[in-house]
């Protein structure tokens, strides 16, 4: 886990999104030594940004299983995985996005998304 480093954002360091978030589903499988993760988004493209740009989602210590776009696949060409993102190319105007990721619930000490205390799971809401 990285630690959370405070710094000041301005407001002319601001660019919208060049995706819209819809819709998130998410289902937990929960296992003592690990969970899967399984998500589907509604995703488009906001109108406000110009055409082309890649997809990419951000996470902490994922492991990619699964990933499909409209029900079909992505083989390992079509995206890329970096330490902390997830960047899909070439994306429709809108489309849902399938995942399935492997997470350790209980390596996570940050205290942040999923993580096991004891012999319990737990999770903090965030904006």
């Amino acid at each position: 886990m990285r630690d959370a480093k405070p710094g000041t954002i301005f407001l002319e360091d601001y660019t919208p999104p060049p995706y819209l978030i819809d819709t998130t589903e998410l289902s937990f499988e929960l296992y003592e030594d690990h969970a899967l993760v399984h998500s589907s988004l509604t995703v488009r493209r906001n109108p406000a940004v110009e055409e082309g740009a890649t997809l990419t989602l951000h996470g902490q210590d994922l492991e990619l299983l699964g990933l499909s776009i409209d029900g079909r696949n992505l083989v390992a060409d079509e995206y890329s995985v970096g330490a902390e993102t997830l960047a899909i190319a070439a994306v429709p105007a809108s489309f849902e996005l399938r995942c399935t990721t492997r997470i350790k619930p209980q390596d996570n000490t940050s205290l942040e998304g999923l993580y096991k205390s004891r012999t319990m799971f737990c999770t903090q809401s965030e904006a």
